[in-house]
């Protein structure tokens, strides 16, 4: 690994506090490849055998029923997946694939069951990993249950341009089809529902979506620390 992307995986709280030696133990069969977009990292139904950290790019979590796809989370740098199957030695439960040309490293799973076994510092930054990722699914699910497809996008929004708050407009980073899959409603909804949301505070341009007036937009949005807000 370069020094920069050391530096990267030294930043996600799983490594942090490693030490040198456990750290160079886990790193000592790990790959690191680039993937082009759209290659499928791991597939639903089989049995974990790394552990994924994506140090570059964007990588989407999905699942396929009755031969459609539904999103489930969209990881960006840097981040783990799927850290469940590997600590428990079982199958995926949800497949990966890449959205954009992509680093990842590939961290054997055994390496990390046995660290996990030894290291009770690890072992305990491990379960709050699956804590947090715990927390974000049920912040999801309720996402869902409580807000219609409208107001999910209207909150995917405004979650989009706090990333980059010096900004008044954000960039879809895939295809709409990706997009609706993620909020849960169709391609075809979820262009009605842009179209819907002009009269509170956003144009649209293609890919580009530009918000004019924030504050008209949080308004219909109506964003909750516990469902939306990251940190809690």
């Amino acid at each position: 690994m370069r020094p920069d992307e050391l530096a990267q995986l030294k930043t996600l709280p799983l490594f942090a506090d490693l030490s040198e030696e456990n750290l160079k133990r886990l790193l000592g069969a790990a790959l690191l490849q680039q993937f082009p977009a759209g290659v499928r990292l791991a597939r639903e139904g089989d049995q974990a055998d790394f552990l994924h950290v994506l140090i570059g790019g964007l990588v989407e979590i999905y699942t396929e029923q009755d031969e459609a796809e539904w999103g489930i989370s969209l990881l960006r740098p840097v981040s783990t997946f799927i850290l469940a199957a590997v600590v428990v030695d079982q199958a995926y439960l949800n497949s990966a694939r890449t959205l954009t040309e992509s680093r990842v490293l590939l961290i054997p799973a055994r390496d990390v069951r046995t660290l996990f076994d030894e290291d009770i510092a690890f072992a305990r930054i491990v379960a709050q990993e699956l804590a947090y990722a715990y927390r974000a699914s049920v912040k999801k699910l309720k996402g869902t249950l409580a807000r219609s497809s409208i107001e999910r996008l209207a909150n995917w929004i405004l979650a989009e341009a706090q990333r980059e708050p010096g900004h008044a407009n954000i960039v879809i980073p895939f295809d709409r089809g990706t997009l609706a899959s993620h909020i849960g409603t169709t391609r075809e909804n979820l262009s009605r529902s842009l179209a819907q949301l002009t009269s509170h505070g956003i144009r649209v341009r293609g890919r580009e979506i530009v918000i004019d007036h924030k504050e008209r937009l949080e308004l219909f949005a109506r964003p909750k620390p516990l469902i939306d807000d990251p940190g809690s």
